[in-house]
């Protein structure tokens, strides 16, 4: 029924299902309320705040669970997962705000997407290097 209706709809109802779940979640509290989402591996699990300052429409809001879900599905490919069990692989988020051209880095210590600018570099180039050192 879906592809008759839409074929973008189809392919949302197949492919986007968990991210919608997600956002449905997050409508429940306002979007005020973490979302859980998991990480490298089924036992690590990490926390986000999605726009917390409400800055971004709806569709933005989306398009930034999509991009903290997709880690979970990378790191379901065989190939990652035992270097990520391992911890000789480490997967980060960027989003791009498609508006402005900024683009935003998923800080775990933060728990939310922060604007790469010449503010947050030196913070944000911190945070990742602490996962290689």
């Amino acid at each position: 029924d879906n592809r008759r209706i839409s074929p973008l709809r189809a392919w949302l109802c197949t492919h986007a299902f968990s991210s919608l779940e997600k956002f449905q979640q997050l409508e429940l509290t306002d979007y005020s309320k973490p979302l859980i989402f998991q990480a490298e591996t089924p036992l690590r699990k990490f926390v986000a705040y999605i726009d917390p300052e409400n800055k971004f429409n709806i569709e933005d809001k989306l398009s930034q669970i999509n991009t903290l879900q997709q880690l979970q599905n990378i790191a379901s490919y065989g190939f990652l997962k035992s270097r990520l069990e391992k911890h000789e692989l480490h997967i980060h988020a960027l989003w791009f705000d498609i508006y402005t051209g900024e683009v935003y880095y998923f800080s775990r210590s933060a728990k939310q997407f922060v604007l790469i600018d010449e503010e947050s570099f030196a913070k944000l180039l911190g945070e990742v290097e602490q996962y290689y050192s």
